[in-house]
């Protein structure tokens, strides 16, 4: 029997922009801008809501980039009553599939939902972070690898770490010759600069609520939601902006 392709984590700028079909042992990838090959992929983000087309349903979904349609039936495992107890701007983790056509005149794609799940805030947050992460990590190789010339696929797959990923960027950069990774770094950076400004309210929020709070009860507060050196680093980007002050070593208070 033949196996699943495991799912990838992914943006959905990432997913939106597959331009080209790979064909791997049987198997069929959508090739990414970044030269990411996708079969089946991981996808965290918000429920816009559903809609039938043709006596097929379609699910649309959004993350902090865009809205994606994915197509429920041909690969769909889940009851359909899942869906009809979502409403709009739920939180949802989901699993898809790439499914691509491509003749000598056209090249088309289809997303189809394999399964989908409600999530806590926290959770579609931490899995939606891990994905941008993953890009960031692809953008600053791919980003070495043009300044450094390198386009060999066995070069290439050292860099990634990742011998497909290797083939994939081998393969994008012989079709297009270069790679616009300013693109994907703009992305990345301005979702970092949403989630920055978002850590710095709460943390201040909560230091708000008490005359004085020590370090180790905010991070008590915010353990697992903001790591400990950028919690650190927002005490004190809040201290030099004149908003928090350190009344004794490691004790903080709102200054109004």
């Amino acid at each position: 029997m033949k196996q699943r392709e495991p799912a990838v984590r992914i943006t959905t700028s990432e997913l939106l922009g597959i331009d080209e079909v790979y064909e791997e042992n049987e198997t069929s990838f959508g090739l990414s801008e970044l030269g990411l090959l996708i079969n089946r992929f991981l996808l965290a983000g918000k429920f816009v809501g559903k809609s039938d087309e043709d006596e097929r349903s379609i699910v649309r979904v959004k993350d902090s980039f865009n809205e994606v349609s994915l197509y429920v039936g041909s690969y769909y495992s889940d009851s359909l009553e899942i869906l009809e107890e979502l409403t709009e701007d739920d939180n949802v983790i989901i699993v898809g599939k790439v499914s691509i056509s491509n003749s000598q005149t056209q090249f088309s794609k289809r997303f189809y939902l394999e399964n989908i799940s409600k999530a806590t805030e926290l959770e579609r947050k931490y899995f939606e972070s891990k994905a941008v992460q993953f890009l960031n990590e692809r953008v600053r190789k791919i980003a070495r690898a043009i300044s450094s010339g390198i386009r060999g696929k066995e070069e290439l797959s050292v860099l990634m770490d990742s011998e497909r990923n290797g083939m994939g960027l081998s393969r994008r950069f012989e079709v297009k010759g270069s790679l616009d990774v300013e693109k994907f770094s703009d992305q990345v950076s301005t979702f970092l600069q949403q989630v920055n400004k978002g850590n710095r309210e709460s943390i201040l929020r909560e230091i708000k609520n008490f005359r004085e709070i020590s370090m180790a009860e905010i991070a008590d507060k915010f353990e697992g939601k903001i790591p400990r050196e950028e919690l650190e680093e927002e005490i004190r980007n809040l201290m030099n902006d004149g908003e928090i002050m350190e009344i004794k070593t490691g004790i903080y208070r709102y200054v109004p």
